[in-house]
């Protein structure tokens, strides 16, 4: 079964070429999704590929990126990959930390609500309709929220592409995305981001060459002591 997985998921990948020669490649893959990597018309941009073209020019690598499903986000499959890292918002939960070697944090993040911009919210979960993606944290949350002996009411989708939709079209109320993504989605749509986070954590990449990480941290170190890294999450999302 992994082997099928494995296959599936090398046809997807899309390697994109570089303009110039080197002798040493830094092959990050990058999971899609925005506002960390993604794509707008043929040209490939993210936070997290702005970072990382960062981190290669410190260490004297040249780029090398490959472009993978998040599904791909699995040990057994990550380790035939042949990759020195894999990135694309990577939430450093407890469980994760058990399953990947992880660099140096870079980012800040957490679970947000989501709500209309019209909406005028109490706070209480019980009062709104959220929307949920399938199988994801925030549908977690309100099914723990209503064993706990609440009523909250929710629809479940399956991609926040529908979520956002419903939320403009006023069919739900709100809705959980990573932080940093929920910035990204209000500056795009309008939307109002809540300020109390469900949960906060750390942003990271996922390290697959040992030889190579103590030089990747030091420099994603040197990029966040000179705020190069806050300065381009803003670029996507504003004050962060």
């Amino acid at each position: 079964m992994i082997r099928r997985i494995l296959l599936l998921l090398l046809s997807l990948v899309l390697i994109l070429p570089t303009s110039f020669i080197f002798s040493q490649y830094l092959k990050v893959g990058f999971l899609l999704g925005s506002p960390y990597a993604f794509w707008s018309g043929n040209t490939f941009k993210g936070i997290e590929y702005d970072i990382w073209k960062e981190v290669s020019k410190e260490i004297g690598y040249q780029l090398e990126v490959y472009v993978l499903p998040f599904s791909a986000i699995s040990p057994e499959i990550l380790t035939k990959l042949s990759m020195d890292v894999v990135v694309g918002g990577i939430h450093m939960t407890d469980e994760r930390k058990k399953l990947y070697d992880f660099g140096t944090p870079y980012m800040d993040s957490g679970l947000a609500i989501v709500t209309r911009s019209d909406l005028k919210w109490d706070g209480r979960p019980e009062s709104i309709t959220f929307g949920v993606k399938k199988g994801a944290t925030g549908e977690t949350i309100v099914q723990q929220w209503n064993q706990s002996g609440r009523k909250v009411k929710y629809i479940s989708y399956v991609s926040n592409e529908e979520i956002i939709t419903h939320l403009l079209i006023k069919k739900i109320d709100g809705a959980f995305f990573d932080y940093i993504n929920a910035l990204y989605i209000a500056k795009m749509y309008e939307l109002t981001v809540q300020k109390q986070l469900i949960y906060t954590t750390k942003i990271g990449y996922i390290s697959l060459n040992k030889e190579l990480k103590s030089r990747i941290d030091k420099a994603v170190q040197k990029l966040i002591q000179e705020n190069k890294i806050r300065q381009i999450i803003a670029s996507y999302v504003g004050n962060y």
